[in-house]
């Protein structure tokens, strides 16, 4: 099977870990850790779990117990290319260094965090010696995928694969693609956690299925399969 072609038009994609207690009003005091794409992929694969009623010593249950609200879902093989020289509108200009800095920002976000300033400061500390070796990471850091208006998402990267195109002198890399396993985050994840963040993004999970909702509901305005079904054209 053919498809046509339509306009290619790049969107705005971004990956937003928001550290415990840094929500909306406490944006202004911790820095988010922010990494910006332009992604517009052939492909885009989702894999939602169906929910099966639970069967008793192999006989078919008659009735459904307790269903859950939230179906699991992943991203696989999600991949965005880091291409500097591709960019538009960025305020760091085209350069090897702006490529490990993103690369840098997205290997964080797999790593128990303090925030960006924080583990600065623990970093620093650490290498010079000086001040408290030990570490308390944050109970929850969530990583929001915002993909345009239709996907926004509190996401956990299970893995990624970082391959880097070409180096410079200094063996940064001019150009890098990372392929990605996401899991998404249902609001059953974040009920011990008490956090801003946390309430981002549950919110941000709510937004994208009651949108959900909402389209399935606009799909009755369609239709033309059932007349079809019933009078073959």
């Amino acid at each position: 099977m053919s498809l046509s072609a339509p306009p290619i038009k790049s969107v705005k994609g971004a990956l937003i870990q928001l550290n415990p207690k840094t929500g909306v009003v406490g944006i202004a005091e911790s820095i988010p850790n922010v990494v910006q794409f332009d992604i517009n992929p052939e492909t885009l694969t989702r894999t939602f779990t169906p929910w099966k009623a639970e069967a008793a010593e192999g006989v078919p249950s008659p009735g459904a117990p307790v269903q859950p609200i939230e179906v699991p879902q992943k991203f696989t093989g999600f991949e965005i290319k880091i291409d500097p020289y591709a960019a538009k509108g960025s305020l760091i200009p085209p350069n090897s260094f702006s490529v490990e800095a993103r690369l840098a920002a997205l290997r964080k976000m797999i790593e128990p965090t303090k925030g960006l300033v924080g583990d600065l400061l623990q970093s620093v500390a650490d290498l010079t010696n000086t001040g408290a070796s030990d570490y308390h990471p944050p109970e929850i850091a969530p990583v929001i995928l915002w993909l345009g208006a239709r996907i926004i998402l509190p996401v956990q990267i299970e893995s990624f694969t970082i391959t880097e195109h070409q180096h410079d002198a200094l063996y940064y890399p001019i150009r890098a693609t990372v392929a990605m396993e996401l899991k998404v985050l249902t609001p059953d994840y974040f009920h011990c956690s008490h956090s801003d963040a946390a309430e981002i993004a549950i919110a941000a999970y709510e937004y994208t299925r009651a949108q959900g909702d909402l389209l399935a509901v606009a799909n009755l305005a369609d239709l033309s399969p059932l007349w079809r079904l019933i009078a073959p054209l």
